[in-house]
């Protein structure tokens, strides 16, 4: 039954690309080059369907040059505002290249290299960088998206999100508000989950143990397979003219299939004793999955 309920949503959610998890650039005008410079906001630091403890509001700047050729780079910075924690808490730069295949027909492929404080944590924060693609096809009353990446961390990852998505516009080219309400399915194997596990309990064990010569944590995933990891429902909003935009996107996540780990801890004395436990450390937000609702808004220019 487990099988059937979830082929069902595919056939209702369809494919929708990687922008619903990391912020992909938006296409370019075909038609001419510029460069973009970006502000948002985002509430909280949300990653399918789950978030640290620690809230992580992010105000972040991005600079970015668009080619009418398809090709586009750029860089920007996420500082956490959080006023216990305040600081930059990443730096990203992105590479990539749009195309069309007909009218109907569209993709990407992109790069992207992270770099996190080593204080951060988010979700994801164990990830170096990634590659992927999406593709996109139009139907007029609906919008079918399919997108897939590899993440690397500690291993690599390969996470994907499929799912609808339809635009209403008001205005013309030039002068455009557009409303798009979205579903979103998001899926993944969990080896980056077990890079931000180890960095939380390799800083809990930093303790005064007489005789230390070394403490070894260890995290490893139970369920590490490929699964299904969220639902997503976005409305997002965005206002475009040929010099500005306004974009803001309302999010409501639905977590599913809780993340269970297990901890090994390896204690080795200056005497040559050494101790191992092993306890199941998943975390009470994973056994107390709860939906979660965070926004982002921003604006843009383009020159």
């Amino acid at each position: 039954m487990m099988k059937i309920n979830f082929i069902c949503l595919i056939l209702v959610s369809g494919f929708i690309s990687a922008n619903a998890q990391s912020t992909k650039k938006s296409k370019p005008d075909s038609a001419i080059s510029y460069f973009r410079a970006d502000a948002s906001y985002l509430s909280n630091y949300v990653y399918n369907g789950r978030q640290d403890s620690l809230k992580t509001p992010y105000l972040t700047p991005t600079f970015g040059y668009y080619d009418k050729s398809g090709f586009w780079i750029s860089g920007s910075l996420s500082y956490l505002a959080n006023s216990a924690n305040s600081r930059i808490d990443l730096y990203s730069l992105d590479i990539g290249y749009d195309f069309d295949l007909s009218d109907r027909f569209s993709g990407t492929v992109y790069a992207d290299k992270s770099f996190y404080n080593d204080a951060s944590t988010v979700i994801n924060s164990a990830v170096k960088g990634s590659i992927g693609s999406t593709l996109s096809y139009d139907l007029d009353f609906l919008q079918v998206n399919a997108g897939i990446d590899i993440l690397f961390s500690t291993k690599a990852d390969i996470a994907t999100n499929i799912g609808l998505a339809h635009a209403f516009y008001i205005g013309d080219k030039g002068n455009l508000f557009t409303i798009t309400p979205t579903v979103t399915t998001n899926l993944s194997t969990l080896h980056y989950y077990e890079g931000y596990a180890n960095k939380k309990a390799g800083k809990k064990a930093n303790q005064v143990i007489p005789n230390l010569q070394s403490i070894t944590v260890e995290t490893t995933v139970n369920n590490n397979q490929f699964t299904l990891m969220d639902y997503e429902i976005s409305l997002p909003f965005t206002y475009d003219s040929k010099k500005i935009g306004f974009f803001l996107t309302p999010t409501f996540a639905i977590p599913k299939n809780p993340i269970n780990t297990s901890t090994t801890t390896t204690i080795k004395l200056r005497n040559g004793t050494q101790t191992s436990q092993t306890v199941d450390s998943t975390p009470w937000e994973e056994k107390n999955l709860t939906n979660t609702f965070y926004a982002e808004i921003g604006f843009y220019l383009k020159f």
